[in-house]
């Protein structure tokens, strides 16, 4: 692999990771927002 390919893959995980963590939190303030977490 070479190091061009290494670097857009460890970006796109970056994004991946970031995208995961947005929906958590999210999902996480929306439940807190509208009371589903009692």
């Amino acid at each position: 692999m070479t190091p061009e390919q290494r670097r857009r893959n460890r970006r796109t995980g970056w994004i991946l990771a970031l995208f995961a963590v947005a929906i958590l939190v999210w999902t996480f303030v929306r439940a807190n927002l509208y009371g589903i977490v009692s």
